[in-house]
């Protein structure tokens, strides 16, 4: 890394940066936390409570807060939300399907010898598609598959955090509709302090929506969205400086093991800044700034490392194991990229789907 774009001011707004290359990063955080869990070698390394992939998903919160906060204030919102939902959504559901359709089947053949029972035993790859469909995870199993490993029947557990995600989408969206949410700073910053205080104030609140997992959750989460959400707003008066990341950093890891039952979300705007920091100064190769894989890497992970416990790879040795996981999904993820994420995206904005591919740079 040269030390002049290390220690140069940076504009925060700035397209010039590496954010592609940080969230794939991120995404393979989670990757190597959740191989060291699904093949039983350990519990994965923990900080402060959490597992590496669980603060990977902090950042990758932050990042969309930030950027999704932009495309708000730049969006009407039916154009806001068809863009989130083509980003999201295609790529979901070619996981769904991938995993049901193929991955699921070969599965049981291995398992069992034949596909008898697999499309009629609860719970069905139909059910496995449709009843995930619309983000919140109803079933991460299908039919028998998957019985006999160190992390049995779950296909998928990576999904969970989308259905919050797309939530906090909403309410962002919804919160910016009005001339003054747009224009001050002051009104994100308070839903983002509403935020932290509807998730420490969670044992008291939960009573009033009948002890709901999915609103403990989403109180779980939305405060690190809002951490980005309030640096956007800011990006103005912020400068992209090393001095500030590193007292935000200091700060932040104060906060966190100050208290786990609300400092991480407290300090969400600092970790969003040290993140987005990362990302101007963090020097990256020029595929990565044209094409996103980390959404790929993200959500078909989880079914590559399960799919190649159950043919037994683990048995040769964790380090070969992820080294196959990593390039099966860089491949799935590159595809899902270039054939759905990426021309949904280009469809929404009114481009050929299907384009030359250096155009969906510009």
């Amino acid at each position: 890394m040269e030390l002049s774009r290390l220690f140069a001011a940076r504009d925060l707004g700035s397209r010039d940066n590496s954010l592609n290359l940080i969230r794939l990063l991120l995404a393979f955080m989670v990757l190597y936390s959740h191989a060291e869990i699904l093949t039983g070698v350990g519990d994965g390394i923990k900080w402060q409570g959490q597992h590496i992939g669980s603060w990977a998903v902090v950042g990758f919160f932050a990042i969309s807060g930030f950027l999704i906060t932009g495309s708000r204030e730049r969006s009407d919102a039916g154009r806001y939300l068809l863009n989130r939902v083509t980003r999201i959504f295609p790529g979901f559901l070619l996981a769904l399907v991938f995993v049901a359709f193929f991955l699921a089947p070969i599965a049981q053949v291995i398992e069992t010898g034949s596909l008898r029972g697999y499309f009629s035993t609860p719970v069905t790859p139909g059910y496995y598609v449709y009843g995930n469909i619309l983000l919140r995870i109803m079933t991460y199993e299908i039919g028998t598959t998957l019985a006999d490993i160190p992390y049995p029947k779950a296909w998928n557990g990576s999904l969970w955090s989308l259905y919050y995600e797309f939530w906090c989408y909403i309410i962002i969206g919804v919160f910016l509709s009005w001339k003054l949410t747009r224009e001050k700073v002051w009104p994100t910053i308070l839903l983002f302090l509403l935020s932290v205080g509807v998730h420490s104030g969670i044992g008291y609140i939960g009573g009033f929506v009948d002890e709901s997992y999915d609103f403990s959750m989403l109180s779980f989460m939305f405060p690190y969205f809002m951490g980005g959400a309030v640096v956007y707003k800011l990006r103005d008066r912020l400068p992209m400086r090393p001095l500030i990341a590193f007292v935000c950093a200091v700060v932040a890891v104060a906060l966190i093991r100050y208290s786990n039952d609300y400092g991480p979300q407290l300090a969400s705007p600092l970790i969003a800044y040290v993140v987005l920091w990362l990302g101007a100064v963090v020097p990256s190769p020029a595929v990565t700034r044209v094409h996103d894989i980390s959404y790929g890497v993200y959500i078909f992970h989880f079914p590559v490392i399960q799919f190649l416990v159950l043919l037994g790879l683990h048995r040769h040795g964790f380090a070969l194991l992820l080294v196959v996981a990593v390039a099966v999904t860089i491949v799935l993820a590159t595809a899902s990229w270039l054939g759905v994420e990426r021309a949904a995206m280009r469809w929404s904005r009114g481009r050929r789907p299907w384009g030359d591919l250096r155009q969906a740079a510009r």
